[in-house]
């Protein structure tokens, strides 16, 4: 058997063995048992031989960056640029040698994009640009995107987001919030949007038979990352001190980032429960509305009652009704969260 058909009968038997825990045939003691015994030692070679590789090319850009960073000074500006030219050729050269549909050559395509971004930087410096780090991150993105779309690594595509969300969000926080064209709020609302607008453009690139991207954690990354950035202005919402009257209200911003947090739960909710069932993805969303809830029980409790720790009388049943909140919530989780993995049929799952 060749190892392509080798891996796909592996993965084959895996998926068997998450079927067969879903229907409760293998209990949750023996999961780890049942995995093990599907793979091989060729599987955990290949394993360790790509763990190694992302190790060595980390500890590699470290040693170039503090490297830098010690010896700035005593640097002329040519050694500086020369060093890191020569890097960017030498990777990018050996990439093509190696070809970059394989792990090394992708690898090493990320390194080149890494030292990109460090070439832009000593060249701000070097020659005083003046230039905003909106600016430095976006014409960073904007030259490693062809390394990108060529390597068709999930790991490059992954970096090159957060290079171009850190132009993004400077760009708000320097040239756009200062002046009041938009709000932090507002922002986060947007932000998450675009990471949702993201997340579809996976979903339907991997559709459409782009399976280097097919990886699951790339779908939960992006789906933690959109709930998470709403959810800071959205809980900010109920911990923010007013009365019960003008929270219930509450000012445009604030009422849009909950709303919008509530929107995304309910149609991540319905996406992967209904068209593509990922119970990883709903257990992200439900825990973060589970947190949201437990801060409006506070906030509810904190304006009728009030927690006040200099009176035991007063604390006590504060408390004891939070905790009892708390708990209830949890336990409404776990029961939603066991429902939502028997309706999602085993054989649709999307792992």
């Amino acid at each position: 058997m060749r190892p392509a058909e080798k891996y796909q009968a592996e993965t084959l038997h895996v998926a068997e063995v998450d079927i067969l825990r879903r229907y409760g045939l293998i209990r949750a003691d023996q999961y780890l048992d049942a995995i093990y015994l599907c793979r091989d030692a060729q599987y955990w070679t290949r394993w360790a031989l790509r763990a190694l590789l992302a190790l060595g090319v980390a500890h590699l850009l470290a040693g170039i960056i503090f490297f830098f960073a010690y010896n700035w000074d005593s640097l002329s500006p040519v050694a500086k640029f020369a060093i890191l030219q020569s890097g960017i050729f030498f990777t990018v050269i050996v990439a093509l040698i190696v070809k970059i549909d394989r792990a090394a050559g992708q690898a090493l395509l990320i390194a080149a994009s890494v030292l990109a971004g460090t070439l832009l930087a000593v060249t701000g410096q070097v020659y005083q640009t003046g230039a905003d780090a909106y600016e430095l991150f976006t014409l960073w993105a904007l030259l490693i995107a062809p390394w990108v779309l060529g390597s068709r690594s999930a790991a490059h595509w992954f970096i090159w987001l957060i290079i171009a969300g850190l132009a993004f969000n400077q760009y708000a926080y320097q040239a756009l919030i200062p002046v009041g064209t938009i709000s932090v709020a507002e922002f986060s609302c947007l932000l998450t949007f675009v990471t949702a607008v993201i997340l579809a453009l996976r979903e339907l690139t991997v559709r459409a038979g782009a399976t280097w991207l097919k990886a699951r954690w790339t779908r939960l990354i992006l789906v933690f990352a959109g709930l998470a950035i709403v959810f800071m202005p959205a809980i900010r919402y109920p911990l923010d001190f007013m009365p019960l009257i003008e929270f219930a209200l509450g000012s445009e911003a604030q009422v849009i980032a909950v709303l919008t947090f509530i929107v995304s739960v309910a149609a991540l909710t319905f996406v992967y429960v209904r068209l593509l069932p990922d119970f990883g993805a709903i257990a992200i969303g439900t825990g973060f509305f589970a947190i949201f809830l437990m801060t409006v029980g506070a906030r509810v409790l904190a304006e009728l009652i009030g927690f006040d720790w200099n009176v035991a009388s007063k604390i006590l049943p504060s408390l004891g009704l939070l905790v009892l909140w708390c708990a209830a919530l949890t336990a409404g989780t776990l029961k939603t969260l066991a429902i939502v993995r028997r309706y999602i049929r085993p054989e649709d799952a999307d792992a």
